[in-house]
């Protein structure tokens, strides 16, 4: 019979569990603060610790530090009713087995119990992996193309976040592959057989948000000709990933937050509230610990949809992951009759010492340019944009490219430059972008399209 040890200092809750548990055939040990958790750690074995965090002795999460530390063979798996940023990267970091949120149905709890039960004891014997386990990644996410230590460590957090349903906020500027992550952790989860569905936060008028993300009933407003189910619903046992969540209107999230804690809502014109089972990842460019500050996003909302949190790394600082991005664009976008099979040299240190403001969109864009235009079998300095070519570094990398060009064409690729990273900040919106440079509308779009730059590569 398995033991397990649960921590936690709610009575009716540690007493409650217990009981479920012992019926479903475990031993069970209850005690009410870290403290105890330790002393029964020091006094018999168990082969499970389930954890609250909020409770006396576990304030700074020492339970879990010197549970993995002194007993890196017991699996640990965190259930909590006041989740934080902080304690939740912490935890994951520390190596838990799953993390899982108040109230929590007990089918769920059971259901991982018996999974992380399930395993055998070594898996958790080492969670700081070696360089090469972290390489072995790579192999389980090929959909995520990179081997640079950034991306390592995002994909570490990403294997064990997609064996939970715990909600995850992806940030990072755009063009990191946000996207790509975020449906990468759902095929890796549980729900893989279910629906992924994008919910485009900038697409959906506030007029309407009710309306498309819970559905409506037929006559419950002008044009509203047959019951709709809304997408929320479409996803129900799947994922719901909100792309550019910071664009979301204030009152479009308060009707968001009872959805994510109840994980039930009201469509448009009903009375009865329908129940979802939805994990949900949200994605932005912005720093949404500074929209809460600022009073432009709620604070309970960040907190429900960023219990885990994943910043993605810019293209710049992912050292050679640019040249394997490259070449997997290069093999993704070849023409049906003629067949481009490499970059030059030059190209290929240029590729190097580039900013790439617009990342990884940016350099697909590239990539996908030089392919159509390219006059032999490899890709030349020639086949590239001229505001990439001809300022191949920023000009903190290196000043003697700027005294090899003429003035023009050294301001023209300073043009290219400033107007790429200021669209990619601004997430491709060309009002928002014009009104920082001091453009007009009319005047933005002259100097885009004199530069070649399209706003819609820039928006997720």
């Amino acid at each position: 019979m398995k033991r397990i040890l649960i921590a936690d200092d709610e009575p009716l809750y540690l007493r409650t569990t217990g009981q479920l548990l012992r019926k479903a055939g475990y031993e069970c040990e209850c005690v009410p603060d870290a403290d105890s958790a330790l002393d029964l750690l020091q006094q018999k074995p168990f082969d499970l610790i389930l954890s609250d965090l909020n409770m006396p002795g576990n304030l700074k999460l020492e339970l879990l530090q010197k549970g993995r530390s002194q007993w890196p063979h017991i699996p640990l798996i965190v259930i909590t009713g006041v989740p934080s940023l902080p304690t939740a990267i912490e935890a994951v970091r520390l190596g838990i087995a799953d993390y899982l949120l108040k109230p929590v149905k007990f089918e769920d709890l059971l259901t991982s119990v018996r999974r992380v039960l399930a395993q055998p004891d070594d898996t958790h014997a080492d969670e700081a992996a070696s360089q090469s386990d972290r390489e072995s990644l790579c192999a389980e996410f090929p959909e995520i193309i990179g081997r640079s230590e950034p991306m390592l460590e995002v994909l570490e957090i990403v294997d064990r976040v997609a064996r939970t349903d715990t909600n995850v906020l992806l940030t990072g500027e755009s063009g990191t592959g946000k996207e790509v992550v975020a449906k990468a952790i759902h095929q890796h989860s549980r729900r893989r057989d279910h629906k992924f569905q994008i919910i485009d936060c900038t697409a959906i008028p506030e007029s309407l948000f009710e309306s498309m993300v819970f559905g409506h009933a037929k006559g419950s407003f002008t044009g509203a000709v047959k019951d709709q189910d809304g997408l929320l619903l479409q996803c129900d046992r799947g994922t719901a990933f909100f792309d550019e969540l910071g664009e979301l209107p204030m009152a479009s999230q308060a009707k968001l937050l009872r959805a994510v804690q109840e994980q039930t809502f009201t469509p448009v014109g009903k009375s009865q509230p329908i129940q979802v089972d939805t994990r949900y990842i949200c994605a932005t460019n912005r720093d949404l610990a500074v929209e809460v500050n600022a009073g432009r996003f709620r604070r309970d909302l960040f907190y429900r949809l960023g219990v885990i949190h994943v910043e993605l790394p810019p293209l710049r600082e992912r050292g050679d992951d640019i040249l394997l991005l490259a070449r997997h664009f290069l093999e993704m976008l070849q023409p049906g009759d003629f067949r481009v099979v490499g970059f030059s040299g030059d190209v290929l240190e240029l590729f190097r010492q580039y900013g790439w403001p617009g990342n990884i969109r940016e350099l697909r864009n590239v990539v996908e340019r030089a392919v159509a235009l390219a006059r032999s079998q490899t890709i030349e300095l020639g086949d590239l944009p001229k505001g990439i070519r001809e300022l191949p570094a920023s000009y903190s990398k290196t000043d003697v490219a700027l005294t090899e060009i003429s003035r023009e064409e050294a301001l023209d690729a300073a043009d290219h430059s400033y107007l790429t990273a200021l669209l990619n900040k601004h997430g491709g919106n060309i009002s928002q972008a014009a009104q920082k440079a001091g453009l007009s509308r009319q005047g933005m779009h002259k100097l885009l399209n004199k530069h070649g730059i399209a706003a819609s590569e820039f928006r997720n």
